[in-house]
Protein backbone atom coordinates (compact mmCIF):
# COMPACT_ATOMS: atom_id res chain seq x y z
CA UNK A 1 0.00 0.00 0.00
CA UNK A 2 1.19 3.18 -0.82
CA UNK A 3 0.83 6.84 1.46
CA UNK A 4 -0.21 9.63 -1.14
CA UNK A 5 1.93 12.24 -0.49
CA UNK A 6 0.94 15.82 0.31
CA UNK A 7 1.42 18.88 -1.39
CA UNK A 8 5.06 19.99 0.14
CA UNK A 9 5.97 16.64 0.69
CA UNK A 10 7.51 15.90 -2.57
CA UNK A 11 10.11 12.79 -2.63
CA UNK A 12 12.44 11.10 -5.31
CA UNK A 13 14.16 8.15 -4.68
CA UNK A 14 16.75 6.41 -7.19
CA UNK A 15 13.78 4.33 -8.81
CA UNK A 16 11.06 6.79 -9.59
CA UNK A 17 14.18 9.25 -10.89
CA UNK A 18 14.62 5.97 -13.10
CA UNK A 19 10.72 6.05 -14.21
CA UNK A 20 10.80 9.75 -14.03
CA UNK A 21 13.94 9.88 -16.94
CA UNK A 22 11.62 6.88 -19.23
CA UNK A 23 8.52 8.95 -19.18
CA UNK A 24 10.52 12.29 -20.10
CA UNK A 25 12.12 10.27 -22.84
CA UNK A 26 8.59 8.89 -24.20
CA UNK A 27 7.05 12.66 -23.59
CA UNK A 28 9.78 13.89 -25.84
CA UNK A 29 9.62 11.04 -28.89
CA UNK A 30 5.74 12.38 -28.52
CA UNK A 31 6.43 16.07 -28.90
CA UNK A 32 8.59 15.04 -31.68
CA UNK A 33 5.95 12.71 -33.47
CA UNK A 34 3.53 15.54 -33.72
CA UNK A 35 5.74 17.74 -35.04
CA UNK A 36 6.72 15.00 -37.77
CA UNK A 37 2.90 14.53 -38.56
CA UNK A 38 2.16 18.47 -38.64
CA UNK A 39 4.61 18.03 -41.54
CA UNK A 40 3.12 14.91 -43.76
CA UNK A 41 0.04 16.66 -43.54
CA UNK A 42 -1.85 14.67 -40.30
CA UNK A 43 -3.01 17.17 -38.16
CA UNK A 44 -5.40 15.16 -36.51
CA UNK A 45 -3.44 12.54 -35.23
CA UNK A 46 -0.76 15.28 -34.12
CA UNK A 47 -3.60 16.76 -31.65
CA UNK A 48 -3.46 13.44 -30.21
CA UNK A 49 -0.07 12.78 -29.79
CA UNK A 50 0.57 16.14 -28.89
CA UNK A 51 -2.11 15.28 -25.41
CA UNK A 52 -0.05 12.23 -24.84
CA UNK A 53 3.10 14.23 -24.60
CA UNK A 54 1.26 16.40 -21.58
CA UNK A 55 -0.23 13.32 -20.37
CA UNK A 56 2.85 11.61 -19.99
CA UNK A 57 5.29 14.59 -18.61
CA UNK A 58 2.22 14.99 -15.55
CA UNK A 59 2.19 11.54 -14.54
CA UNK A 60 6.02 11.51 -14.43
CA UNK A 61 5.66 15.14 -12.57
CA UNK A 62 3.04 13.45 -9.83
CA UNK A 63 5.50 10.78 -9.04
CA UNK A 64 7.19 13.38 -7.09
CA UNK A 65 4.05 12.71 -4.52
CA UNK A 66 3.90 8.97 -5.34
CA UNK A 67 1.11 9.64 -6.87
CA UNK A 68 0.09 6.49 -9.85
CA UNK A 69 -3.14 7.13 -11.46
CA UNK A 70 -3.99 5.53 -14.95
CA UNK A 71 -7.05 7.30 -15.91
CA UNK A 72 -6.95 10.52 -17.84
CA UNK A 73 -9.69 12.30 -15.88
CA UNK A 74 -7.88 11.00 -12.16
CA UNK A 75 -4.15 12.56 -14.09
CA UNK A 76 -6.08 16.36 -14.26
CA UNK A 77 -7.58 16.10 -11.27
CA UNK A 78 -3.80 15.43 -9.29
CA UNK A 79 -2.66 18.07 -11.64
CA UNK A 80 -4.71 20.57 -10.46
CA UNK A 81 -4.84 19.07 -6.50
CA UNK A 82 -1.11 18.31 -5.81
CA UNK A 83 0.58 21.08 -8.64
CA UNK A 84 -1.91 24.19 -9.72
CA UNK A 85 -3.47 24.11 -6.44
CA UNK A 86 -0.83 24.48 -3.59
CA UNK A 87 0.82 27.02 -6.88
CA UNK A 88 3.43 25.08 -7.95
CA UNK A 89 2.55 25.65 -11.37
CA UNK A 90 0.64 28.36 -12.57
CA UNK A 91 -2.99 27.85 -13.43
CA UNK A 92 -2.25 28.59 -16.78
CA UNK A 93 -0.96 25.05 -17.44
CA UNK A 94 -3.77 23.18 -15.38
CA UNK A 95 -5.99 25.17 -18.45
CA UNK A 96 -3.40 23.40 -21.05
CA UNK A 97 -4.14 20.63 -19.31
CA UNK A 98 -7.93 20.15 -19.99
CA UNK A 99 -7.71 21.99 -23.38
CA UNK A 100 -4.99 19.30 -24.55
CA UNK A 101 -7.08 16.49 -22.83
CA UNK A 102 -10.66 18.01 -25.52
CA UNK A 103 -8.61 18.13 -28.16
CA UNK A 104 -7.10 14.63 -27.82
CA UNK A 105 -11.06 13.24 -27.12
CA UNK A 106 -11.90 15.37 -30.36
CA UNK A 107 -9.42 14.48 -32.65
CA UNK A 108 -10.01 10.66 -31.35
CA UNK A 109 -13.53 10.15 -31.01
CA UNK A 110 -15.62 12.77 -33.14
CA UNK A 111 -16.30 11.74 -36.62
CA UNK A 112 -16.35 15.29 -37.56
CA UNK A 113 -13.23 16.45 -35.87
CA UNK A 114 -11.34 18.78 -38.51
CA UNK A 115 -8.00 20.42 -37.28
CA UNK A 116 -5.84 22.49 -39.79
CA UNK A 117 -2.12 22.22 -39.94
CA UNK A 118 -2.11 25.85 -37.91
CA UNK A 119 -4.93 24.29 -35.52
CA UNK A 120 -2.27 21.61 -34.84
CA UNK A 121 0.80 24.01 -34.39
CA UNK A 122 -0.62 25.92 -31.92
CA UNK A 123 -1.79 23.12 -30.23
CA UNK A 124 1.64 21.41 -30.18
CA UNK A 125 2.95 24.57 -29.04
CA UNK A 126 0.62 25.07 -26.17
CA UNK A 127 2.01 21.04 -25.01
CA UNK A 128 5.86 22.40 -25.53
CA UNK A 129 5.19 25.07 -22.68
CA UNK A 130 3.22 22.36 -20.63
CA UNK A 131 6.28 20.03 -20.81
CA UNK A 132 9.07 22.63 -20.63
CA UNK A 133 7.01 24.05 -17.51
CA UNK A 134 6.97 20.56 -15.92
CA UNK A 135 10.13 19.95 -16.49
CA UNK A 136 11.53 22.97 -14.80
CA UNK A 137 9.40 21.51 -12.13
CA UNK A 138 10.64 18.45 -11.77
CA UNK A 139 14.75 20.08 -12.34
CA UNK A 140 13.74 22.58 -9.33
CA UNK A 141 12.90 18.97 -7.44
CA UNK A 142 15.85 17.49 -8.30
CA UNK A 143 13.95 14.60 -10.18
CA UNK A 144 15.67 15.29 -13.39
CA UNK A 145 19.44 16.79 -14.30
Amino acid sequence: PYRILNPGEERVDENTKIIIAIRLKKCKEDLRSAALLIEQGMPRIAVSRAYYAVFTIATAALLVFDIRRHKHSAIESAVHEYLVKPKLIEPEYGAIYRQAFEHRLEADYADEAEFTTENARSILAEAERFVARLEEYLRDRGAIE
